[in-house]
């Protein structure tokens, strides 16, 4: 049994955090059931679960009201949702590594973007992602 936790740790350390994923750790790491965090930051429970589950994004003002009530830094909660929506918006897109090279002011001639998306047979989480490698020379 403890060996089938650390192997699920282990796992979930090397998949990529998305918000849903960073929002149910610091609710895990309180033990802070579901509905208690929906009631006390104005959500509704079905759209805070679907938030951890990576399948909707909370608004602006929910996302402050997280960081208030997980005594977060809100920039840091804000920072996280606006790169999940990114993520979501750009997934597979190639032109997306790029414009982050931009952001960085990294986008120099040399610099290369490669996506690569995992292998089918891959179970789990990961078969939807895409993992973007950048190259500066």
């Amino acid at each position: 049994m403890a060996s089938q936790k650390k192997a699920k740790n282990k796992a979930a350390a090397s998949e990529p955090a998305g918000f849903g994923a960073y929002l149910r750790r610091l609710r895990d790491k309180r033990g802070v059931p579901l509905r208690v965090v929906a009631a006390a930051v104005g959500m509704d429970q079905a759209h805070l679960s679907k938030a951890e589950l990576g399948q909707r994004l909370p608004t602006a003002d929910q996302a402050d009201a997280l960081a208030r009530f997980f005594g977060e830094d809100p920039i840091e909660l804000k920072a996280r949702r606006i790169a999940e929506k990114f993520r979501q918006e750009h997934l597979g897109n190639p032109a997306a590594a790029r414009a982050v090279l931009i952001l960085h002011g990294q986008a120099g001639e040399s610099a290369k973007v490669e996506v690569r998306q995992p292998a089918p047979e891959e179970p789990g989480p990961v078969a939807d992602r895409s993992v973007i490698v950048m190259h500066a020379d």
